[in-house]
């Protein structure tokens, strides 16, 4: 019974962090799952994308009616974040043929030392730059979200043909190349280290293209609808989903990203990108208590 209310509690803060970031949870769900409740990985990871279809389409439909999902972009990413997501596949298995390496008088593969080192340089220079830039953003008149940088007015202004206009968006025009070239490259680094893609698309379209703050959270999240079904087919199918720990998270879950979806309309841009860079140091810390738990330092 105590095990029941935990899942259904676990769900509920993993389904508040989607509705209000966009992102998908499991890089915290599933180690949850497996250190607190003694999960099995395998059935830790199937269960958690599982559920996160339900979470990600509630979560949607919550910011869908706020306006707050660009289905134009959201086509464009999924096209480039496809071809992108197998690059990475393939790229993962060429580290796995590195072998093995001893670190602490501790054997563990190669791919597993370099997608932890990558994971955690990316996303400490993405934390870093997001919490510095919203701190000063608070402090300024409200912009609707949007960040204007160089890069991305850089980008805007790349002729390269054909171009779209995207209103939900608030860009006039921008080369369709660009969109598909960043979806290719958030799905790659999803690929390669085996998160969800919202983390990096995120703050991708947020300072490289111009995208609103909420904008680019709701079409993370509806993007998440997509990903997670695929992830999670390919589990059923190998027998690492459990419908009783999916039904006992969701449950949870439906209602935290109803709320999160609720706050996220409420904060300003930058008080949810502020908020979002400290769950970027979260993410990195449960990363590097893995790597020392696997390594004998702790």
């Amino acid at each position: 019974m105590l095990n029941l209310i935990g899942l259904v509690g676990l769900g509920l803060i993993v389904g508040a962090l989607s509705g209000l970031f966009g992102v998908g949870g499991g890089f915290l769900l599933t180690p949850m799952l497996n250190v607190i409740f003694n999960i099995p990985y395998n059935l830790a990871v199937g269960s958690s994308l599982c559920q996160m279809i339900g979470t990600a389409t509630a979560a949607s439909l919550k910011h869908s009616s706020y306006g707050h999902i660009d289905y134009r972009l959201a086509g464009l990413i999924l096209m480039g974040s496809v071809g992108g997501a197998e690059l990475g596949a393939r790229l993962l298995m060429m580290l796995k043929n590195l072998g093995t390496i001893t670190v602490h008088q501790h054997v563990i593969s190669q791919m597993y030392l370099w997608v932890n080192v990558t994971y955690v340089i990316l996303l400490s220079l993405i934390g870093v730059s997001m919490f510095l830039e919203s701190r000063r953003a608070r402090k300024r008149a409200p912009r609707g979200g949007v960040v204007e940088t160089r890069l991305s007015q850089k980008i805007q202004q790349i002729r390269i043909g054909p171009h779209i206009s995207l209103p939900t968006s608030k860009i006039n025009s921008i080369s369709v190349w660009s969109i598909i070239l960043l979806g290719f490259a958030a799905g790659m680094l999803s690929g390669l280290l085996g998160v969800g893609g919202s983390f990096f698309m995120n703050p991708f379209l947020i300072y490289l293209i111009g995208v609103p703050t909420n904008v680019a959270i709701g079409t993370g999240i509806f993007q998440i609808i997509f990903t997670s079904a695929y992830g999670a087919l390919s589990h059923f199918l190998k027998g690492n989903v459990n419908f009783v720990l999916v039904i006992c998270i969701l449950s949870g879950s439906l209602i935290g990203s109803q709320l999160g979806a609720a706050l996220n309309k409420r904060l300003r841009g930058a008080y949810i990108r502020y908020y979002f860079s400290w769950v970027i140091f979260l993410a990195i810390g449960i990363i590097l208590i893995k790597f020392l738990l696997n390594t004998g330092y702790l």
